[in-house]
Formats: C-alpha cells, sequence, structure tokens
C-alpha cells in the first residue's frame, strides 16, 4: 500500500506506540516502575512483555476498552525502554499489537458512554486498520454499516469515502493500472468541484499520483487545475494558481527555467550571465536544518568544479535579512545568494516569488540547470549532486 500506508499505517497503533519513541536512557528504563504486563530485569536478563494483554474479547464496556489500551500504550512504552528500542523486538509486537488495537477500537466507536469526538477518533484508527491491510471489501462493509444509520453521521462517512479512495488509488499503482488510476483521478476531481473538503484533500492526492506515476498524475493535476480554474469559487481559483507552480516544477526536467530577482546585495539577478555554466539553484533558509546541512557537500562540490563551470546560486526564504546576513558573514558561503523578501518587496522592479511560481512546499529543494539553460533535476541533493556533476564534467578529477 502507498496511500493507505503512508496516511495510515502507524494509526491503528498510535494511541499505544507513539509515545515509546521518546528518548529515555536504559538506566532511567530499568529504575522506572514496570507498567502493567512488563517484566523489567534488572539483572541485565531480557525484560519480558505479558502477551496475554493482546487477548481482547468483544462484548465489554468501554471501560474495559479504555483501560485495556492505556495498559497497552504504558506496557509497550515501558517495554520499548526496558529493550533499548530493539527494533526486532518492536516489529515482532507490532502486529499483535493492531490486531488487540483493532478489536479495542472496534468496540469503543459506537459505545454509548464515549463522547463523540473520542469516539470519532476512535473510528478512524479502526477504519485505519482496514486501510493498512488494503481490505477495500471490509471498508465498504463498514461505510454501508454507517450509511444504513439513522441519522448518518456525515464525518464518519466522508471519511471512510476518503479511505476508500486512496486504497483504490494504492491497488491501481501497485498494479500499474493506468487506466484505473484515470478513472479515479477523475472521481476524485468531480468530488473535490462538488465539496470543500475534497477540494482540500484533492491536491495532495493528485500530487502523490504524479509523483509515482507521473504520465498519469501529470495529467490529472492539469484537469483539476484547469477545472478549479474555471470555478467561480475563489478558494478553488487560488488552488489553481497554487497547482500551476506544482505543475511548472513537475515538467521542469528539459525545460528553461525563470530566474529572477535580487541578490542579498541588493544587485539584480543575471540570469543570463549564468549561461554555459552548470548551476545549481537551492531554495532555502537559514532555519531550515536540512537546508543548512547540505552546505557542507555544496561547499566541497563548488571547490571542486567550480573551476570547471559550477555556480550555485542560492534563493533564500528568509523573511529575517539580519540573520542571512549574519548567516553568510559567518559561513563565507563562495557563491550569490538571492532574497525572496528583497524581490518581492523590490519598488524599482516587479519580480515573480520563485518559490510560489514553481510550487516549492519544501526547502531544501535543489535544481540543477545544464550549460544550455535546461533543467537537468529538480532533486540535486546529496550524492545525487556529485553523481550529476560527475556527468556533467567527466574530466574533472
Amino acid at each position: 500500500m502507498r496511500f493507505s500506508r503512508f496516511l495510515f499505517s502507524v494509526a491503528a497503533t498510535a494511541l499505544i506506540a507513539a509515545p515509546a519513541a521518546l528518548s529515555v536512557s536504559s538506566a532511567a528504563a530499568q529504575d522506572a516502575p514496570s507498567a502493567p504486563g512488563v517484566a523489567v530485569a534488572k539483572s541485565g536478563a531480557p525484560a519480558t512483555f505479558d502477551e496475554t494483554l493482546f487477548n481482547v474479547p468483544d462484548g465489554q464496556n468501554a471501560e474495559f476498552y479504555q483501560k485495556r489500551l492505556n495498559d497497552l500504550q504504558a506496557a509497550f512504552q515501558q517495554y520499548y525502554q526496558a529493550t533499548g528500542g530493539d527494533q526486532a523486538k518492536i516489529d515482532a509486537l507490532i502486529p499483535k499489537l493492531q490486531i488487540a488495537a483493532k478489536t479495542i477500537f472496534k468496540n469503543l466507536v459506537d459505545a454509548k458512554d464515549v463522547p463523540a469526538a473520542e469516539a470519532f477518533q476512535y473510528f478512524q484508527s479502526y477504519a485505519a486498520s482496514f486501510a493498512q491491510e488494503g481490505d477495500l471489501d471490509g471498508l465498504n462493509a463498514l461505510l454501508a454499516k454507517e450509511q444504513a444509520k439513522k441519522p448518518v453521521d456525515a464525518e464518519r462517512v466522508k471519511f471512510l469515502d476518503y479511505i476508500i479512495i486512496s486504497v483504490r488509488l494504492d491497488k491501481a499503482l501497485e498494479a500499474n493500472d493506468e487506466a484505473g488510476l484515470a478513472k479515479i483521478g477523475a472521481e476524485i476531481i468531480a468530488k473535490a468541484n462538488a465539496d470543500d473538503t475534497w477540494t482540500q484533500n484533492a491536491p495532495a492526492l493528485l500530487s502523490g499520483v504524479a509523483r509515482m506515476n507521473p504520465k498519469v498524475g501529470t495529467q490529472l493535476l492539469n484537469d483539476l487545475c484547469a477545472s478549479f480554474a474555471a470555478s467561480k469559487d475563489a478558494n478553488r481559483r487560488q488552488i489553481a494558481a497554487s497547482l500551476a507552480g506544482q505543475l511548472r516544477f513537475l515538467n521542469l526536467v528539459g525545460q528553461e527555467m525563470k530566474v529572477e530577482g535580487l541578490y542579498l546585495d541588493g544587485t539584480e539577478i543575471d540570469w543570463a550571465s549564468y549561461r554555459g555554466k552548470v548551476v545549481l539553484i537551492d531554495f532555502w533558509a537559514t532555519w531550515c536544518g536540512p537546508c543548512v546541512g547540505e552546505i557542507p557537500n555544496m561547499t566541497r562540490m563548488y571547490e571542486k568544479y567550480n573551476a570547471a563551470g559550477f555556480e550555485i546560486l542560492g534563493y533564500s526564504l528568509d523573511q529575517d535579512l539580519d540573520a542571512l546576513h549574519k548567516f553568510e558573514e559567518d559561513r563565507k558561503l563562495p557563491w550569490k545568494t538571492a532574497s525572496q523578501k528583497l524581490s518581492l518587496d523590490s519598488k524599482a522592479k516587479k519580480f515573480v516569488d520563485l518559490s510560489q511560481y514553481y510550487g516549492i512546499t519544501g526547502i531544501p529543494t535543489m535544481i540543477l540547470v545544464g550549460k544550455d539553460g535546461k533543467v537537468l533535476s529538480t532533486n540535486a541533493r546529496g550524492p545525487e549532486l556529485e553523481r550529476l556533476l560527475k556527468a556533467q564534467f567527466p574530466t574533472v578529477k
């Protein structure tokens, strides 16, 4: 599963397992009081997990299931700490946790003494367990059960509709069923034009399809963008403008790139002067840890290939220009940095916001442009940057 695994793979055990990721020293774990179901060995022997906690019968009251959920959560956290987060041991428990959690959630979703908001969270996790398994029959049966209720809980039905579409997309992607993908995509677009919730969900789903199957996904995004652009709804038209940037980005390899704005020193970028060089355009910010983490590799590549015709142009999304100036001074970066803020604040000339123009939704985004001005890669980070530069400058050793 792709979408359902990505969106829901940990949902069925989230209320149990998520807190265990907290960092706890082994010494603290040994000194901590044992949770129900966990024997913490102080002698160095392995900790054990009482697997009778996984036996969850149907037909109990809500208090029983909520207590069992709390006991499982506490036991799992204690076991995680006591084993030092041993991945093999944790992985062995997860399937059993998922089965137990599924039964707990099933019995809590309609419990009369559970508040509605809490019951909906249990319902989401219960439905998620079917999605994780790729069980469309189970999801459709759950949907039919919800639709038969009087009154119908519209929030639950809408949530199930979204999960079912996600699982159908998974299956079509796994089967490389392009006709099926196109059909499901058309359904999503129709829903997006009729329902505000789907208006927000559709771009992310179809962008995911585009990443996994560019041919079909890009066409679907084009169709969604066109339909939103023609809408009378202002929100849909605004989303269409954003989608146009994503589409430019998806189609960027092999195309020439628009680059304009002001450098940090206030001078204007002369993009034409870069022609004939291989240029890395780095969308980044000083507050972005992964962006800063790329700098040592970029510096190494710059020192190795600059004399042969490699250049870097940073495009900073920093709004705090003082912090950006200080960073540049402290790091003594050998390449030029352009500023989104300076460019957009310019009174002398209007510049496009390059991050919006190309639908940049996450940084760092590193685009490599060839000597002919055409984009070679939109993912020129880390080892991939080095691989690409070796191909562009084969004589540099």
